[in-house]
């Protein structure tokens, strides 16, 4: 019945549980949930695990078991387990399958839960064959403006490091002596793009305990501040659907808690705001006005595979920031079809999330009940 929940209380709070076909046992009832229901969701509702016998001395069980897929035994799924039980519960576990040269569960655990998540959602094509050309275009292509990432160009270095110097803006707004002169308008797309990527950790609650991904959220959302579509599109793609409606704060964890807060919006409204203005209007002695730096902000991006890139990067943001927002909604036990502010998360771009995480539906508390 895949009631994983029910699954789990027959296991000890301290289990320790060893699946072979996994590199390292899971310890601990909330690691073992997590992987149970990666598992659940990782196979299609058509295949159950059978049991061919089982072997009860008291406080030791061995079961030996197959796979079926709509009653038919798959191949290279037999499989065994022994448990030691203590107090009506399981306190350890082992599972063997049948013996393959590499620990490769984890490897075909992803593959099948994507594959399978394919099949019954083809629209994941869509973030994944966006992904494969943005990474071919973006790191490999010779066509597009600038020299590849693997030219290894010491100005794409150093152009970088001082974008990362002035991250949000912070050191030339306080005049710090380390903070780089960079043209204004390419400053302002850097910052732009990171404030909209850390919107995205508004969203944290897509990934929890009960709700595993292929990729965890946070990983994710870190690593958008370095490589932004590289990390964000791929998750898009593997993530699970969500099925739960009405969830409360005390399910997710510590960090996304925090993500919960109506000032990420804001905030992340405000920086982004002066990002666009800082590029239309800053270092005015330096690089003119609108029409100076206009110009020489094209003929800079012209032959700069990382700003061009940024521009990919925003329209890509643009693209898809509407993803996760029906599911955010079916945590708070909202229709999103009814919703006029999930239109606005949608098709407003940057300002239309930001607006979202700040006037969105708080989750419920357990207190509150």
């Amino acid at each position: 019945k895949r009631d994983m929940k029910r699954a789990s209380s027959v296991f000890s709070p301290d289990v320790e549980y060893d699946d072979t076909a996994f590199p390292e046992p899971f310890v601990g009832i909330d690691s073992l949930e997590r992987h149970l229901n990666l598992c659940a969701d990782a196979l299609p509702a058509s295949f159950s695990f059978v049991l061919d016998d089982i072997v009860d001395v008291g406080n030791r069980v061995m079961v030996r078991w197959h796979v079926e897929n709509e009653s038919e035994e798959l191949p290279f799924t037999r499989g065994m387990s022994c448990y030691k039980i203590e107090n009506g519960k399981i306190v350890s576990g082992t599972d063997w399958k049948e013996p393959a040269v590499f620990k490769t569960g984890g490897l075909e655990l992803f593959a099948k839960s994507f594959f399978t998540k394919l099949k019954v959602e083809p629209y994941r094509l869509i973030p994944l064959a966006v992904w494969v050309t943005y990474c071919y275009v973006v790191f490999f292509s010779e066509w597009f403006f600038g020299l590849p990432a693997q030219a290894l160009e010491t100005r794409t270095w150093e152009e970088v490091r001082d974008l990362s110097l002035n991250f949000f803006l912070v050191s030339p707004i306080l005049g710090l002596p380390f903070a780089p002169v960079v043209h204004p308008g390419l400053e302002g797309i850097f910052n732009l793009l990171l404030s909209w990527a850390a919107l995205f950790a508004g969203f944290l609650s897509d990934d929890r305990p009960k709700k595993p991904n292929l990729m965890p959220m946070l990983p994710t959302v870190i690593g958008m501040q370095f490589l932004t579509s590289a990390f964000l599109l791929p998750y898009l793609a593997t993530r699970s659907t969500e099925t739960e409606k009405g969830i409360y704060r005390e399910d997710l964890p510590r960090v996304a808690q925090a993500t919960e807060s109506r000032l990420l919006g804001p905030v992340m409204g405000f920086v982004g705001t002066g990002s666009i203005l800082w590029g239309l209007f800053a270092r005015s002695q330096d690089f003119g006005g609108f029409q100076e730096r206009f110009s020489s902000l094209m003929d800079l991006l012209s032959i700069d595979r990382v700003g061009s890139s940024f521009l990919v990067d925003l329209a890509i943001f643009g693209l898809f920031q509407g993803w996760l927002v029906d599911d955010d909604l079916k945590r708070r036990g909202v229709e999103p079809t009814n919703s006029t502010l999930a239109t606005v998360a949608k098709y407003v771009p940057f300002f239309g999330m930001a607006a979202y995480l700040t006037f969105r539906p708080a989750l419920p508390s357990q207190q509150d009940d």
